[in-house]
């Protein structure tokens, strides 16, 4: 039956502890219990109260403390004249049981320490609870006085903590005494895994015995769920030797139902075979369970007992959903981050896209070549992508990112080591095996909900704004270097009248930012309109293989649309080979200019003059000849090839027929130059010469689906 007892109040003997100077028998001990709050047998002779840890778990709590005799007499003190307990507000006790076996006795000018555990409700706050010291007098007792937990803990740090306190004796009684080894969870997560719904916790255990210990096989962990259901619980990798004072993080797996609702999740430690009748500790899980939204910026959990992957956060910062015909294309970013003033290593890291109650998931690896290690304050993005069943509901999406074991991240230089993170293993030293090599143990769970879907093609609402000419903020992708800067430099659209049609053609600078030569990506287009209304463009049918370092290129692709399209809200959609997205950016078609310069990337073409005569053959034809003055300018260094785009002239009558043609081009001896030209358009019948003729100038680029022309400029003699 507990007992109730009223506090006495503490008399001059129990105050806050003196100088050193006061204690002129013992400076040192003096010294290190200054500011302290202690309760005297006399003026040098007193307790205080050290090591103090409050642990509430799912259905009880634990206080442990060492309570420190300090003598500074000229006799010895022993403690067996004296007990301890632990009393709370409302003058209920609780017992305080010795941990260890110790010398009672106290040497004069020493202090001894004792270490206690008491049992206490889970409902209980350090201000609530007293460590009181009585005298025992035959049958009876005597109050001395009581110590402060919220004191001692402010004074030394310590915060109230859910944690588990396991007396490894009650399992395994060849042990000498009692062993006490303490445990608290770290971060949890649910995760589709290779076909099986799985729950991870990372749990860090901590020896508080003096000698190294290991965790009894009669150890059993299970979770168990509102309903009472238990799921038995694994150690990932064996756990190897307990280093006093030394924490280390383990993870625990247990295959559990879609269904679980991990909101009201505990975890049990018991004797094996007895988590219904003999509990020994439980902790409540179901605050460990983060999900994260986009953009939010999670501290990297570090498994590594090196610290070597301390300062790293980790930000799911862009997530894209696109519905295709084959299914929901989803994408994702994932930002690492050095917030440290150090060096550390870049983890091996791999996504899997899984639905929330769902039997869904659908792996992806990033095999970007990236460095080993990260600077201060640098940053890696990691790319991962996936296809999952059209029927699912984007919103319910989540991505896991997935930490490799005993890999890093593939290296730009060296081999890299970085970090081989522990999980599931004791520190170094601890003889404890590491998980297999290619083990991947959670990290990070997201929630996509927001990232937007599309129907088959992206909308124009959901495309970022974009001004032709800057680069493209491209989700990164294996077939697009990082190396590799793109942009959309112009964008025409001219009326075909022969075929009801009209032609847009969109041309892309491709940039090479690295020391070698890399290959030339290849890439898919879309225009949609804001009506959803999709144009796939059709790429240039010669290209070069490779960009040189320090150099650009030009690509252009060409797009059918109707002739009521007026291309004045569009976006543009980008693809990789496989179908999935790199961006989506509004963009409309630039007008012609009916005067001044004409831009044909990465040329502008003035015409300062020209002039129209008529020639009469001795075939009794005609023929027109165009005088041109030009100014033709560069405006960027970007590679022009016989690839590279023409110009077709082309004479016109007053009933929009063609009578003639002639092309030019960019590069070989017929080029285009600056200055004064001469065009010679023959076997013009006579009956077709008109003074209202007129000349039409278009670019011409050649497709597999034949040539695409943009009209650049209608000159009228």
């Amino acid at each position: 039956m507990i007992q109730q007892r009223k506090m006495k109040r503490l008399l001059s003997r129990s105050a806050l502890l003196l100088t050193a100077a006061s204690f002129l028998t013992l400076p040192m001990a003096t010294s290190a219990f200054a500011g302290k709050e202690g309760v005297f047998l006399s003026d040098s002779v007193y307790f205080t109260l050290d090591k103090v840890s409050l642990s509430v778990g799912a259905e009880d709590g634990s206080l442990r403390f060492s309570l420190g005799l300090n003598n500074n007499s000229n006799a010895i003190v022993d403690f067996n004249n004296y007990g301890v307990k632990v009393i709370d507000t409302n003058g209920i006790t609780y017992t305080a049981k010795l941990n260890e076996k110790v010398v009672a006795r106290v040497k004069a000018g020493e202090t001894g320490t004792f270490k206690f555990t008491s049992e206490i409700p889970n409902n209980l706050t350090p201000s609530d609870l007293k460590v009181d010291i009585f005298r025992w007098n035959n049958n009876s007792t005597s109050d001395i006085g009581a110590l402060s937990v919220e004191s001692a803990m402010v004074e030394s740090g310590q915060t109230l903590e859910q944690q588990a306190v396991i007396n490894l004796k009650e399992i395994d009684t060849t042990l000498a005494e009692e062993t006490l080894v303490t445990a608290k969870l770290g971060q949890s997560y649910k995760v589709y895994k290779d076909g099986v719904w799985m729950v991870y916790t990372d749990l860090i255990l901590s020896n508080e015995s003096n000698a190294s210990v290991k965790l009894p096989e009669g150890l059993e962990l299970n979770f168990q769920d509102s309903k009472g259901l238990t799921y038995g619980a694994q150690f990932v990798a064996s756990v190897g030797a307990l280093l006093p004072d030394q924490p280390v993080t383990v993870t625990l797996q247990a295959a559990v139902p879609a269904s679980l609702d991990t909101n009201k999740l505990s975890l049990l430690f018991s004797p094996k075979g007895k988590v219904k009748t003999a509990l020994l500790g439980t902790l409540n899980a179901a605050k460990t369970f983060s999900v994260a939204r986009l953009g939010d910026k999670v501290t990297y959990p570090n498994k590594d007992d090196s610290g070597a992957l301390n300062g790293l956060v980790m930000s799911t910062t862009w997530a894209a959903a696109i519905q295709q015909t084959d299914g929901l294309h989803v994408q994702a970013n994932v930002t690492l981050t050095n917030t440290s003033d150090g060096i550390v290593s870049v983890p091996a890291l791999t996504g899997e896209f899984q639905a929330s109650r769902s039997n869904v998931g659908v792996t992806s690896s990033d095999n970007a070549v990236r460095s080993a290690y990260l600077s201060p304050n640098e940053s890696t993005t990691f790319h991962f992508q996936g296809i999952i069943p059209a029927s699912l509901n984007a919103e319910a999406l989540q991505l896991v990112v997935l930490e490799k074991q005993g890999t890093t991240a593939s290296t730009t230089t060296g081999t890299g080591t970085g970090s081989s993170s522990g999980s599931g293993t004791g520190a170094a030293g601890n003889n404890s095996d590491t998980p297999k090599q290619g083990t991947s143990l959670p990290v990070a769970v997201t929630s996509l909900a927001g990232a937007g879907v599309a129907g088959e093609a992206t909308t124009y609402a959901a495309a970022q704004a974009y001004k032709i000419g800057d680069p493209f903020k491209l989700a990164a992708t294996n077939s697009m270097d990082s190396n590799m800067d793109m942009s959309l430099v112009e964008l025409g659209m001219s009326v075909n009248t022969d075929f009801g049609y009209k032609t847009v053609v969109a041309k892309y600078k491709l940039t090479n930012k690295s020391t070698t030569t890399l290959a030339l990506p290849d890439f898919q287009t879309e225009l949609t309109n804001e009506e959803g209304y999709t144009y796939t463009g059709v790429r240039q049918t010669n290209v070069a293989k490779n960009i040189a370092p320090n150099t650009s290129y030009v690509l252009n692709y060409s797009y059918m649309v109707p002739d009521t399209e007026d291309a004045d809200k569009l976006a543009l959609n980008l693809y990789d080979t496989n179908r999935l997205a790199m961006g989506s950016y509004k963009t409309e078609v630039q007008p012609i200019p009916a005067t001044g310069p004409i831009s044909v990337y990465p040329f502008t073409i003035d015409f300062d003059d020209y002039s129209l005569s008529a020639t009469y053959n001795k075939d009794n034809s005609y023929s027109y000849r165009l005088r041109l003055d030009l100014d033709v300018q560069r405006q960027a260094q970007v590679i022009t090839d016989a690839n590279f785009s023409s110009l077709v002239f082309e004479v016109v009558d007053t009933e929009g027929r063609l009578l003639s043609s002639k092309p030019m081009t960019f590069t070989g001896q017929q080029r285009i130059l600056s200055g004064v030209q001469f065009l010679e358009f023959n076997n013009i019948r006579s009956e077709q010469i008109t003074s209202d003729s007129y000349f039409n100038i278009y670019e011409v680029i050649t497709t597999p689906n034949g040539e695409a022309k943009r009209l650049i400029r209608t000159i009228r003699p």
